[in-house]
């Protein structure tokens, strides 16, 4: 199974490495595409879900004890629109509102070895805004890293559902940072870009009210890694 350690250790290595590309690509050139202040475009991704947890293990309620509880990251998609203005040609300033869709399940273990699955689905509205700096254009590509904060509302969060204690609940909003690198590949008409992102919740989403075991879970926080492709 792909753990919260693992999942913190792929996304420092592709945000690594996209700072090294950027670093070392070469410099040469310029692109008509970029010669223009503002571009409009759209978004494809697949997000991969997780959540940052920290739980109070040994939690009794009813007599039942909790002893664990395991968070399993699943797979999501993502649609959005793209709004870029170049400030220079090496910066820009992006908006990009996205729709996307995220699942996680979360494995609750018993003392009595009984085993439940609770599942968290959210439908994101999330509204990103970045800072992307470009290398010199070469070869009909350029190499980019980008950075900024979001706000999410949730428009699936089951905070107000109140007559089911096995579900879990979350907030409706979340704020999050946003880093990520990518390419951009020059065609005659349209940019290509695909690009991996993370981003890194900094605010407690957990809603306890109404849920069994409700304190078993003292912290949570999102994190999400997205490959998505860019069209310009």
């Amino acid at each position: 199974m792909f753990s919260n350690k693992n999942f913190r250790r792929l996304t420092l290595l592709l945000v690594f490495t996209g700072f090294f590309s950027l670093a070392f690509s070469q410099k040469y050139g310029r692109h008509p595409f970029d010669m223009k202040r503002f571009n409009l475009g759209f978004i494809m991704g697949f997000n991969y879900n997780a959540y940052n947890l920290k739980e109070q293990i040994e939690v009794e309620e009813d007599g039942i004890l909790l002893k664990q509880i395991k968070v399993n990251p699943r797979p999501g998609f993502s649609l959005g629109m793209i709004s870029s203005y170049n400030v220079t040609d090496f910066l820009s300033f992006r908006f990009i509102p996205t729709i996307s869709l995220e699942q996680r399940d979360f494995d609750y273990n018993f003392a009595n070895d009984s085993l439940v699955i609770r599942r968290i689905d959210a439908a994101y509205f999330n509204m990103p805004i970045m800072a992307q700096w470009k290398t010199k254009y070469w070869r009909r590509t350029r190499v980019y890293v980008l950075t900024g904060g979001q706000v999410g509302f949730n428009l699936n969060s089951n905070k107000k559902v109140r007559n089911d204690m096995n579900l879990l609940k979350v907030t409706t909003q979340d704020v999050s940072l946003v880093f990520g690198f990518g390419l951009n590949i020059y065609g005659d008409r349209v940019k290509l870009s695909p690009e991996i992102r993370y981003s890194l919740g900094l605010i407690n989403i957990y809603e306890p009210e109404f849920t069994s075991h409700a304190q078993a879970i003292g912290n949570l926080t999102s994190q999400v890694l997205t490959l998505q492709f860019n069209f310009e």
